[in-house]
C-alpha cells in the first residue's frame, strides 16, 4: 500500500478516536447543556430534557458500536484487505447503527423537533453506507474473477 494511503488511514483512525472522545465528553456535558436549554428555550421543559438525555444515552450504543466497526474496517484497509466479505459485513453493521440512531431520534422528534434533523442526517448516512456496501459486495465477485484470469 502506498505511503499516502497509509497516511490517510492513520488520519482517519485519529479522527475516529477524536469522535469517540467527543461522544464521551457529550455524555458528561449533556446534563449542563440540558439545564442551559431549559433556561434559554422556554419551550424546553423538564420532560423534554429527560427525553433528550435518554435519547442521547440510547444513541450512544449504536454510536460507539459504529466507531468500533469503522476502526475494524480501517484496520482491514490498512492490512490491504479491501474487497472482502468481512468489510461488507462491517459496512452492513455500520449502516444498521445509523438506522438505529435514526429510529431512536424519529421516535422523539414529535416531542423535540430538532431531533428530526439528527434523524434525517443519521438516515441519510445509513443510506450512503448501504450504497457503498452494495458496491463492495458487487466488487468481490469481480475481484475473484479477475484473480482467476491472471
Amino acid at each position: 500500500m502506498e505511503n499516502n494511503a497509509l497516511r490517510s488511514i492513520a488520519v482517519s483512525r485519529a479522527l475516529l478516536r477524536l469522535f469517540a472522545l467527543a461522544l464521551a465528553v457529550l455524555d458528561w456535558a449533556i446534563w449542563p447543556l440540558t439545564a442551559l436549554f431549559r433556561e434559554k428555550l422556554p419551550l424546553f421543559n423538564q420532560t423534554d430534557a429527560c427525553l433528550l438525555i435518554a435519547c442521547l444515552y440510547l444513541c450512544n450504543i449504536p454510536g460507539f458500536l459504529l466507531l468500533w466497526f469503522m476502526e475494524k474496517l480501517l484496520k482491514n484497509l490498512r492490512d490491504g484487505r479491501v474487497f472482502v466479505e468481512d468489510n461488507v459485513s462491517l459496512l452492513r453493521r455500520i449502516a444498521r447503527c445509523c438506522y438505529t440512531a435514526c429510529l431512536l431520534c424519529l421516535a422523539l422528534c414529535p416531542r423535540i423537533y430538532l431531533l428530526g434533523f439528527v434523524a434525517a442526517a443519521a438516515g441519510f448516512m445509513g443510506l450512503v453506507v448501504r450504497i457503498v456496501r452494495n458496491v463492495f459486495a458487487q466488487a468481490i465477485p469481480m475481484r475473484d474473477e479477475l484473480d482467476l484470469t491472471v
